[in-house]
């Protein structure tokens, strides 16, 4: 090891600690992608990018994004099953 002897190895899966600051927005948009999965036809689209949006602002420590994932991801199993009983 070189001379540092206050450096300590960080755990890489311990949680992040993260700033919320940009986050919120996007658990937003996750939950009205999710939303727009179930009212409108584009359930295959719409709901991974809300699953997305929604993990994305949990990582960047909103408290919302995982509700927002779980909103999407709810979101576009209705809106499959919509589709799949007009057919």
């Amino acid at each position: 090891m070189s001379g540092s002897g206050d450096h300590q190895e960080r755990d890489p899966f311990a949680p992040i600690e993260a700033s919320p600051r940009f986050a919120t927005p996007l658990a937003l948009l996750a939950a009205a992608s999710g939303v727009a999965a179930a009212v409108t036809g584009l359930a295959a689209v719409l709901g991974p990018v809300g699953m997305g949006l929604g993990l994305i602002a949990h990582v960047k420590g909103s408290r919302l994004g995982m509700p927002a994932t779980v909103l999407a991801g709810l979101g576009m199993i209705v809106g499959f099953s919509i589709i799949l009983y007009l057919r």
